[in-house]
């Protein structure tokens, strides 16, 4: 408490210029990127390709969780609530987000040796895993540890232990980590449900910001308001000022990333119809041939079920089209 009682007020320079360093998180970032870049090449080495915008999104998640963890954010979210607000989105809307596109579990499934990546499979697919992974109890995970969070005594115990702080980082990451892995479905999860309901969770997110940001927002109580009033700091109309200003930050971190969120879902979704198109394509390209010349295979099949020539396409010399007949009997 004393280092934030002494701390300078927060300008835009403070901002740009208060950082810290944190051992331990730098030690788990550092060995969760070498971990994952080993994994990259070894799979290269073997001539297996792994596209380089996975590896640039694990790369931007652990650098959004450095910043989290470094930043001004760090340095003043133990003297002010809206600092904290900030710090705590980011770790569960934003670095997660770039972790789950990194796919992680598949590469770790593609790189593993036999035994590890059979254990790691039954992780995965073990009943505790398949209940908390289902995207409508992630959700549920993820906006409950919100509520849980501001408005329970937890938010007090995070301020007075820098042991339960540090704890409740690696909480929002998991959750929110665990929300993106079930709604994405980027890497092989237990359960795949409808594009139309991991769509409306999705679309859920923003209102639940709003129920958990608005009531702080409008608030008149100082929550946590013994432990600010004990800094000195601030007066107590200041200290509500930037509570309010952190409700304000809740809603709007639910707004935007439902809104990224949206715009990357119906992209995933767009490409999903594509590739299905495209194997579609491939299947009839397999059963009725995909020459240029090929009479339509929805003219050849129905003259060949009952034993007619097929008929020949307009355009085409009749030459052309008795080689396409038997090119089609053949394929």
């Amino acid at each position: 408490m004393s280092s934030a009682a002494t701390l300078p007020p927060f300008t835009g320079w403070q901002a740009l210029t208060s950082w810290t360093l944190r051992p331990g998180a730098v030690i788990v970032l550092f060995a969760l990127l070498a971990l994952y870049l080993l994994g990259v090449r070894r799979l290269r080495r073997r001539g297996d390709p792994w596209a380089t915008r996975r590896m640039a999104a694990w790369v931007a998640g652990l650098a959004t969780i450095a910043f989290a963890e470094s930043s001004a954010a760090q340095v003043y979210s133990a003297a002010l609530f809206s600092a904290g607000v900030v710090q705590h989105m980011t770790l569960q809307m934003v670095a997660p987000a770039f972790l789950v596109l990194a796919a992680p579990m598949t590469l770790a499934l593609r790189t593993l040796p036999r035994r590890p990546r059979r254990a790691l499979l039954a992780v995965v697919h073990s009943p505790p895993v398949r209940a908390i992974s289902h995207p409508v109890v992630a959700f549920g995970f993820s906006a409950i540890s919100l509520f849980v969070f501001y408005y329970t005594p937890i938010l007090d115990l995070t301020l007075h232990h820098p042991w339960f702080d540090a704890l409740s980082h690696v909480h929002f990451v998991a959750v929110g980590f665990l929300f993106y892995w079930a709604i994405l479905a980027i890497d092989p999860v237990p359960h795949r449900p409808p594009f139309a309901l991991r769509f409306l969770l999705v679309v859920g997110m923003a209102p639940m910001h709003v129920l958990v940001g608005l009531p702080i927002m409008v608030s008149n109580r100082m929550y946590a308001g013994d432990y600010f009033l004990a800094l000195g700091r601030n007066t107590p109309t200041e200290i509500l000022t930037d509570l309010n200003t952190g409700g304000a930050l809740l809603w709007a971190f639910g707004d935007v990333s439902a809104i990224v969120l949206i715009v990357g879902f119906v992209t995933a979704w767009s490409r999903s119809d594509d590739r299905e198109a495209r194997r579609l394509d491939r299947a009839l390209d397999r059963v009725h041939g995909a020459g240029p010349t090929m009479t339509p295979w929805w003219l050849d099949t129905p003259n060949r079920d009952h034993g007619e020539p097929s008929r020949r396409e307009p355009g085409l010399p009749a030459k052309a089209s008795s080689t396409e007949n038997t090119t089609g009997r053949g394929t």
